[in-house]
């Protein structure tokens, strides 16, 4: 008996100790997938949707990492693939039928709408399915492309480094450090669309390959434009990235009816209170030729109060800020103690005015995008009366008010400025 109870423990130990060894039935390994690093979506002509896949496989031998660290690692390679059909899910199965790896979604960075596609109210009919497909991460990002969402994705190729991936996430984190653009994923967007106390936004981006830069031509000179105050594809500059990160669209539901550029952008994630810093240049009020610069942050979350004057919404926005001084092109001694408060209103002046024309466009566009919704809805009692008042409705009737504080705690690495001297004097 006891050799038979012995036999039994070892049956078992055997078949325990043999299960954990084994890896999953379903498991593959990388050099069977073909990975998806981004999604362009287009509203087609031989189907119903138009869908860019940029697919990246790892070719060579070796252990090496793709950050490096290792020798031997593999090249990434990148191909693209458009398919028309009918349904998210038939153009997966279609693109397996040519291609050598099975098609993978779970490093998908980028989802990619057009404007086109954006304006078409479409949105919602396509979000809607793939939220439910457990590949595709709801960490992802959402960009709507000035341009088809297929030349958008083309020209995603690596610009320093070799990996997509990761210029895509180095350039997505620019959001800390301008303000320029927004960080929206599928998550965000799937429960914006389904709100009743905001609208939802979406990265806007362009293909920009320098045809606004100029060569030749008359002089800039002294006229003044806002940092940042372009749409995606406007910014004048030449080389580099072909793809543009800059500002947001604004939307009514699921259907897009603006767009924010870059400097708005920042105002509104001001408002919102998810502004990290950037840097603001205005003019000098002494020597208006000249401008001087801010780095803005955030003291505390603006102080949000919501009211009703009948249906009327009454928004009081109370906004604390500081900041460092980066220029001062003049060299007039702002640093001085009495002279500080100058730059201070300066700064002060520049952001209310900035606020408001944020709000005022967005009110223009029927699209809360500041999440007031969220402070109105305490005002009602039940869930049935609150969306009965319908707040979407509502805002383009709000009356904001807006008051910022501006404080500069530190001139940089200069703590006194001082005319330049040459020989016909002090200037």
């Amino acid at each position: 008996m006891r050799r038979i109870i012995i036999l039994f423990i070892s049956i078992i130990v055997f078949i325990t100790t043999a299960a954990a060894l084994t890896s999953c039935y379903d498991a593959r390994e990388i050099s069977d997938l073909s990975y998806v690093t981004a999604v362009g979506v287009d509203r087609g002509v031989s189907d119903k949707w138009r869908l860019t896949m940029q697919l990246r496989s790892m070719s060579g031998e070796g252990n090496g990492s793709e950050s490096g660290g290792g020798g031997g690692a593999g090249k990434s390679k990148y191909t693209t693939m458009t398919i028309e059909a009918p349904a998210f899910i038939s153009a997966v199965e279609l693109a397996n039928t040519s291609l050598p790896r099975k098609v993978t979604f779970i490093h998908t960075r980028l989802l990619v709408f057009s404007e086109d596609f954006a304006k078409s109210g479409l949105l919602g009919e396509f979000i809607a399915p793939i939220v439910r497909f457990r590949e595709f991460r709801r960490s992802m990002n959402i960009v709507v492309s000035k341009e088809p969402a297929e030349e958008f994705i083309n020209n995603l190729k690596p610009t320093i480094g070799n990996t997509v991936v990761r210029d895509i996430e180095e350039l997505l984190k620019q959001t800390e450090e301008t303000g320029y653009l927004p960080s929206v994923t599928l998550y965000e967007l799937y429960n914006g669309l389904k709100s009743a106390y905001r609208q939802p936004i979406a990265i806007a981006g362009a293909v920009n390959k320098g045809e606004n830069f100029s060569e030749k031509g008359e002089l800039w000179g002294n006229k003044f434009n806002i940092s940042g105050d372009y749409y995606a594809g406007d910014v004048v500059k030449k080389g580099g990235n072909n793809i543009e990160l800059l500002g947001c669209i604004v939307s009514d539901g699921d259907k897009m009816v603006g767009k924010l550029t870059g400097y708005e952008t920042r105002m509104m994630m001001i408002v919102r209170g998810i502004f990290q810093k950037g840097t603001l240049v205005l003019r000098d009020p002494k020597k208006p030729e000249l401008v001087f610069g801010a780095l803005l942050k955030e003291v505390s979350h603006p102080k949000i109060k919501v009211g009703f004057e009948g249906e009327k919404p009454l928004i009081d926005l109370k906004i604390n800020m500081h900041g460092d001084i980066t220029a001062i092109q003049s060299r007039v001694n702002y640093e001085s103690p009495e002279m500080l408060p100058i730059l201070e209103k300066e700064v002060e002046k520049s952001l209310e005015e900035g606020i408001r024309r944020t709000i005022d466009k967005c009110k223009a566009l029927d699209s809360d995008v500041f999440f007031f919704g969220t402070y109105a809805v305490r005002h009602f009692g039940t869930i049935e009366e609150w969306e009965k008042y319908n707040w979407n409705k509502h805002f383009k009737d709000a009356q904001v008010n807006v008051d910022v504080k501006f404080k500069i705690r530190r001139t940089g690495t200069q703590i006194m400025s001082a005319p330049i001297i040459s020989k016909e004097g002090t200037e």
